[in-house]
């Protein structure tokens, strides 16, 4: 797990990945943004302090992270991909009211396993949405009829 953002140096170093001032910054930054940014996201953060930064070398910067296991690329909505700083398996709930996406601390059992049925497990995604407790108080919504427990 990568939690350090201040070490980008010496965790692109252990990763073998060339420390270069623009994926230091960019990896510092997708490990100080708990947000779960997009390209555009980070694109638009990072410009003031790296004014010839393309959204092609974000891409292709992140897309070597994950690679190299340092950040996730996340797929929960049918809009971009977001980027995770923290790497270790973990599931997501995404708001449908705010769009935020969240960290979920649940453990699963395949998981620790690394197998299910006698298939080696290589990655493990768990999403789940619905409305945050955040919004539950100012969005009206209805529970499905699946869900509810009528």
């Amino acid at each position: 797990m990568i939690t350090n953002p201040e070490g980008a140096r010496e965790i692109l170093l252990t990763r073998g990945i060339k420390p270069t001032y623009q994926r230091q910054t960019i990896l510092r930054a997708v490990l100080e943004k708990r947000t779960h940014p997009t390209i555009k996201a980070l694109y638009d953060h990072l410009l003031p302090a790296i004014p010839t930064l393309s959204k092609t070398t974000l891409y292709s910067t992140l897309e070597l992270f994950a690679s190299r296991g340092l950040v996730s690329r996340l797929s929960i909505d049918s809009g971009e991909a977001r980027y995770d700083g923290f790497a270790a398996p973990h599931h997501h709930f995404l708001c449908e009211a705010c769009g935020a996406i969240i960290d979920l601390d649940i453990a699963c059992p395949a998981a620790r396993r690394g197998q299910v049925d006698g298939h080696k497990i290589k990655e493990i995604h768990g999403y789940f949405k619905g409305v945050c407790k955040d919004c539950q108080s100012h969005v009206q919504y209805k529970i499905p009829r699946r869900l509810s427990h009528a």
